[in-house]
């Protein structure tokens, strides 16, 4: 996956695996469903997913979003003051 430029702005993990010690189908199969998920949501915002999601892999396998899908998929908080 190609990534955008870096703006500054940070990255978020949306997903944390913890890595098998040897390879599992399986396991690939879920952090694949995770990507698909996100690359619906980034499709829906008008972005290419390619572009807006990445998969790091170290100790943990983390999906992460960039932060223009992020504040797509985090609704904007509203303040608000009982009366």
């Amino acid at each position: 996956m190609s990534q955008p430029e870096e703006t500054g702005a940070q990255w978020v993990t949306v997903s944390s695996f913890c890595r098998p010690c040897r390879p599992e189908p399986a396991f690939e199969e879920l952090v694949a469903e995770e990507v698909a998920r996100w690359a619906g949501i980034a499709e829906e915002a008008g972005l290419v997913p390619d572009e807006h999601i990445r998969v790091a892999r170290a100790d943990e396998v983390t999906v992460e979003v960039s932060p223009r899908l992020d504040a797509y998929f985090t609704p904007v908080q509203t303040l608000w003051k009982a009366e």
